[in-house]
């Protein structure tokens, strides 16, 4: 009987395509993103059976992400949202790809999700504070609208 090993859900990397290399980012929380389908409701008789769907939805990817001590990888997403919003060329020169890596627990990669054409909706706030006791390192919220996403 073959044995199975389980995925480790603490062991994980990502990292934006070469575009933005000038950022490391330290991926505390990622989730796979849900996603759904829905076939439109056909009325036959007295019953309502769904079609088969013809559209894929996808929700936004939000990874929380450790803050270097510069604050180089927060200010490379809110440049990036910036930049999107304050230029006149077409979006599309503003997405990237991004890859999520998964590794085993002997740190090897098991399997690769690349987000296609993303780019950032929202970044959330750092909160600095005086009254912490202990060390405590700021962690940022970032969400991505993206068109899809593939197993590589």
């Amino acid at each position: 009987m073959p044995s199975t090993n389980f995925l480790n859900p603490s062991s994980f990397v990502m990292s934006l395509d070469k575009n933005y290399s000038g950022a490391e980012f330290t991926i505390q929380s990622a989730s796979i993103p849900d996603i759904s389908s829905e076939g439109a409701i056909l009325s036959f008789k007295s019953v309502n059976t769904a079609m088969a769907a013809d559209k894929i939805t996808y929700s936004p990817l939000e990874l929380s992400f450790l803050i270097d001590e510069d604050l180089t990888n927060y200010k490379e997403i809110y440049d990036w949202i910036k930049t999107n919003v304050e230029t006149d060329q077409p979006i599309t020169n503003h997405v990237r790809d991004l890859t999520l890596t998964i590794m085993s627990s002997s740190n090897n990669v098991t399997k690769q999700i690349r987000f296609i054409d993303a780019q950032p909706t929202s970044l959330s706030s750092l909160p600095f504070e005086i009254t912490t006791v202990d060390a405590e390192y700021l962690t940022a919220v970032v969400s991505f609208q993206y068109s899809y996403y593939e197993f590589v």
